[in-house]
């Protein structure tokens, strides 16, 4: 069985081993993953539209989360930060690696990605209050985790994901 595999981050999305960050596998048939992938993808033109400045550039701590398809017999996708990043168009984008990538050749921690928006599984946004907006993905990690961390993380994502007072100019 094909599987997801999810950089995880513990606090932020920044590297955290070398070699590679933790990873968290989910099968493609976990409702509770997908779901939360959805509801990620549903709120990112809100996302987008707030943290993007007029020359396309992310704002603020602002991180996508973007699946890349790679060649592992076992595994479908790798799923790995990117911040900051630039939306170019529409559709393609580009943005610094956060995390050390596991599977993915010939890029590191901090080498220039280009990705398209339909790569993007999830977002990420620390507030000043230092409330984590988005992460519904990171979010369904810990609900599940049995780490000595997880409610500590838990208590520190924003309910509801993003901030109420977010509208667009469409």
């Amino acid at each position: 069985m094909r599987a997801f595999v999810l950089a995880l981050f513990l606090v932020a999305p920044a590297p955290t081993l070398a070699q590679g960050d933790p990873v968290v596998p989910f099968t493609k048939q976990d409702s509770v993953m997908n779901a939360a992938i959805a509801a990620a993808q549903a709120s990112l033109p809100l996302f987008l539209c707030t943290v993007v400045n007029d020359e396309g550039y992310s704002t603020g701590t602002a991180y996508l989360k973007v699946a890349v398809p790679i060649s592992n017999p076992d595994i479908e996708n790798e799923i790995i930060w990117v911040g900051p990043f630039a939306a170019w168009t529409g559709t393609e984008f580009a943005g610094i690696l956060a995390n050390q990538p596991v599977d993915i050749p010939g890029y590191a921690l901090g080498d220039q990605f280009d990705f398209t928006y339909d790569m993007i599984v999830d977002w990420s946004l620390l507030g000043e209050d230092g409330q984590r907006f988005g992460d519904y993905t990171t979010r369904v990690i810990y609900q599940q985790s049995d780490s000595d961390d997880a409610a500590a993380i838990l208590a520190a994502m924003a309910d509801p994901p993003y901030p109420p007072e977010w509208t667009c100019d469409d």
